[in-house]
C-alpha cells in the first residue's frame, strides 16, 4: 500500500511537469522558427567530413580534414547527399536568394574588376539586359580568335527580382559576410538594398584576407565595403570575428524577447582564397601530416586543413550561442556550400574536377538542414535538387505567403520541406526533376578541356555540352566520378538530353547571356579547345550513331 501510494503521489508530482513540457512543445511548435542561413565559401563536398566519409566508405576520424562541429550538425539534421550550386560564387548567390536557376539572370559567372559594364563604357545596353552587365570578351583578356562562339554577357548585380529576406514578411533580417551581387557596393543592389534591415558586416566580391586588417581580395576597394561595428575585444582571426559579430547578433535578439522571428544569412568568407589558418591550427596540421600514415598524401594540406577547422569551430561557436540562449529549438539551421572545392586547393575525389567546372566536383555541394522537431537526426536524402530550392523551402519553413513565387513561371525552385519527412520521395512531393546549368567562362587553365559549357542533370544521367561542339554523358547513380562517357553507347538519350538543355536556355534565358557564333573566329587558327563542330552537325552525328533507335 505504502508502495502504491509512493506511486501515486509521483504521478501527481510529474503529471503537471508532463503537462508542462507538453504545453511548452506546443507553444514553440506554433512560434514562427528563426532561420539561420550559412552559406560558406568554395568549400568542397569532401571538405566537410560527413560527407567525405560517405563518398568514400570510410569514417571521419580516418580523414586528415577535421570539422567536428558541422559533423555534429549533421547528425542532428538531415544530409542532403546530392544537392548542387553552381560552378562559382555570383551564380550560386543570385539563384539562393531568388529561387531562380541563375542561367534566366544572366548570373553565370563570378564577376571579376567590371570595367567594362555598359554604365561604364557608355555602350548601348542590348534588350533585356541592363547598365551593370558586362561584356567579358575584353574583361576576361580572351582572345576571339580561338573558337567558334563568343563569350556572351554576363550579369553582375541582382536586377528586378524578390529576394528571400523581401519574402520573408514578418522577419527581422540580417546579412554579414560576403555579398558578391551588387557590382561592387553598386547603390541600390547593396544588402540593405535587397531587403536586409540589418547589415552586420560585409563585402562586394572576390575573397578576404584572413588576418587583420581584414581586406577584400578582389573589390573596387581593398577595404569591406562595411566592416561593422567594432568588437570590444577586437578578433585577429577572420573566423572569430564572423562568429562574435553573428553571436553578439544572436545575443542582441534574444534580449529584447520579441515574438518576432529572426532571418540571419551568414555568408561565410571561409574557405575562398588566400588560403590563410590560425597559427594553433596550422601546427596542429603541421604534425598531423608529419604523421606516418599521412605520409605522401597530396592532399594533406596543412593550411587549407587549419582553414576549414577555423570555419568549422566558427559555425560551432554560433550553434553553441543558439543553445546557450534556448533558441536553438526554435531555430531552423541550413548549412551549404556555392560551389565545388578549388582544384588546386583541395581534392574532391571521389567527384571529379573542382570549382570553375560543371563536373561534379564544381557544382555537388554539401548540404544540411537542422530543423529540430521537423527534420530526423542522423538521417540523409539523396533526392536530387538544387540551390534554387532554397528560397520556397524557408518560405514554408516560415510559414508565409508566397503564391507570387508559385505563381511566377519564372522561379524554378521547389519546397524540400516534404523530403524532410519523405526522404526518398516517395509520394512525388518534391516535383523537380531537371537541372540545368550554363557557364560562359572558360575556367581554370590545365583542369580540363571545355570552353563555354552547359550541361543537364536529368535522373540518374547528366550530359555536358561545350559549344566547341563536344558532348559527354555521364550516369552519375553508377559512375560518380565521370569516367565512363555513354554519349556514342547511348546516342539516343544524349541527343535528347542536348535538345532538352538548349531548348531550355533558349526558351527561359535572355539570349544576350547566351553564346552566338564568333564573326572573328579562325578555324586556321590556333585552336585550344579543339576543332569548332557547329550545334547542328553535332546533333546530325549523334543521329547517325543510332538512326533506327531514334526512329522507334
Amino acid at each position: 500500500m505504502e508502495q502504491a501510494g509512493t506511486v501515486k503521489q509521483t504521478f501527481a508530482f510529474l503529471f503537471p511537469l508532463v503537462v508542462l513540457v507538453a504545453g511548452l512543445h506546443a507553444e514553440v511548435a506554433n512560434q514562427r522558427p528563426n532561420i539561420l542561413l550559412i552559406l560558406v565559401d568554395d568549400v568542397g563536398y569532401c571538405d566537410i567530413g560527413a560527407f567525405a566519409a560517405r563518398a568514400n566508405h570510410t569514417s571521419t576520424d580516418q580523414l586528415y580534414y577535421e570539422t567536428p562541429r558541422i559533423d555534429r550538425l549533421a547528425r542532428e539534421g538531415t544530409l542532403f547527399t546530392q544537392f548542387y550550386a553552381c560552378t562559382v560564387c555570383a551564380p550560386t548567390r543570385a539563384s539562393l536568394l531568388t529561387g531562380k536557376m541563375s542561367n534566366r539572370l544572366g548570373m553565370w559567372d563570378a564577376y571579376a574588376t567590371v570595367n567594362t559594364t555598359f554604365e561604364k563604357t557608355g555602350k548601348p545596353v542590348p534588350a533585356g539586359a541592363h547598365i551593370l552587365d558586362n561584356e567579358p570578351w575584353d574583361e576576361y583578356h580572351y582572345s576571339k580568335t580561338d573558337r567558334g562562339v563568343t563569350i556572351p554577357i554576363a550579369a553582375t548585380a541582382l536586377h528586378d527580382v524578390k529576394t528571400i529576406p523581401q519574402g520573408l514578411t514578418g522577419y527581422h533580417s540580417a546579412f554579414v559576410g560576403k555579398w558578391h551581387l551588387g557590382s561592387h557596393n553598386h547603390e541600390g543592389y547593396r544588402p540593405q538594398d535587397r531587403g536586409f534591415q540589418e547589415v552586420l558586416a560585409y563585402f562586394d566580391g572576390g575573397g578576404s584576407s584572413y588576418h587583420r586588417p581584414f581586406q577584400a581580395q578582389a573589390a573596387k576597394t581593398k577595404n569591406w565595403d562595411m566592416p561593422g561595428e567594432p568588437l570590444i575585444p577586437p578578433q585577429d582571426y577572420l573566423c572569430d570575428d564572423i562568429a562574435q559579430r553573428v553571436n553578439n547578433f544572436l545575443t542582441e535578439r534574444a534580449a529584447k524577447k520579441s515574438d518576432q522571428p529572426f532571418f540571419l544569412y551568414v555568408a561565410h568568407p571561409a574557405a575562398h582564397q588566400p588560403v590563410q589558418s590560425r597559427k594553433d591550427d596550422l601546427a596542429y596540421f603541421k604534425e598531423k601530416a608529419a604523421q606516418p600514415e599521412w605520409s605522401g598524401r597530396g592532399f594533406a594540406k596543412p593550411e587549407y586543413a587549419g582553414l576549414l577547422k577555423g570555419m568549422d569551430r566558427s559555425i560551432g561557436a554560433m550553434l553553441d550561442k543558439l543553445d546557450e540562449l534556448g533558441l536553438a529549438t526554435n531555430t531552423a539551421v541550413i548549412f551549404l556550400s556555392d560551389n565545388g572545392g578549388l582544384a588546386s586547393v583541395t581534392s574532391n575525389a571521389p567527384l571529379r574536377g573542382g570549382k570553375s567546372m560543371l563536373y561534379e566536383g564544381g557544382i555537388r555541394v554539401p548540404m544540411i538542414v537542422r530543423w529540430p522537431g521537423r527534420t530526423r537526426p542522423g538521417t540523409a536524402c539523396d533526392v536530387t535538387s538544387d540551390v534554387a530550392d532554397i528560397y520556397p523551402t524557408l518560405m514554408e519553413i516560415a510559414g508565409v505567403d508566397y503564391s507570387d513565387f508559385k505563381g511566377d513561371k519564372t522561379t524554378d525552385g521547389k519546397s524540400l520541406t516534404p523530403l524532410f519527412t519523405d526522404l526518398k520521395n516517395e509520394k512525388k512531393n518534391y516535383p523537380r526533376d531537371s537541372f540545368c546549368w550554363f557557364y560562359g567562362k572558360m575556367g581554370y587553365t590545365g583542369y580540363h578541356q571545355f570552353a563555354t559549357w552547359a550541361a543537364l542533370r536529368k535522373g540518374d544521367f547528366k550530359l555536358h555540352y561545350d559549344y566547341q561542339g563536344k558532348v559527354a554523358l555521364y550516369n552519375i547513380a553508377e559512375d560518380i566520378s565521370e569516367t565512363k562517357d555513354l554519349a556514342r553507347v547511348q546516342p539516343q538519350l544524349a541527343l535528347a538530353m542536348l535538345t532538352d538543355l538548349t531548348g531550355w536556355l533558349r526558351t527561359h534565358c535572355n539570349a544576350a547571356y547566351l553564346p552566338k557564333a564568333n564573326p572573328d573566329f579562325n578555324p586556321q587558327g590556333p585552336l585550344p579547345y579543339g576543332p569548332y563542330i557547329p550545334f547542328e552537325k553535332l546533333k546530325e552525328s549523334l543521329f547517325r550513331e543510332a538512326p533506327q533507335d531514334l526512329e522507334n
